[in-house]
């Protein structure tokens, strides 16, 4: 009798740490991480993780939490917007 409430005990522990690590499995998977509004990059098996990279494939896949989008990859780093010769009012003198 006490034999089989040890062993019960020593299952209902391991049977719990497991659960545990499963939960622990599931939050550091990509999916869980999709979920959080980030997304997934890929060009075609590989993972794309620089924006030289993304600029050799013309053609490119964005995993989201709900699904999956085939995007064009287009050249050429992003523009800076310059002020249109509008002067903008500075602090002006202080005496």
């Amino acid at each position: 009798a006490r034999f089989a409430r040890v062993a019960a005990q020593g299952v209902a522990q391991r049977r719990e740490r497991l659960a545990g690590l499963e939960r622990l499995r599931q939050t550091l998977g990509y999916t869980e991480t999709l979920k959080r509004g980030y997304a997934v990059v890929r060009a075609g098996p590989g993972v794309v993780t620089t924006r030289a990279e993304a600029a050799g494939h013309a053609r490119l896949e964005v995993e989201f939490s709900d699904g999956k989008l085939g995007v064009l990859a287009e050249g050429g780093p992003a523009r800076v917007k310059r002020g249109g010769g509008k002067d903008e009012p500075g602090q002006g003198s202080l005496f």
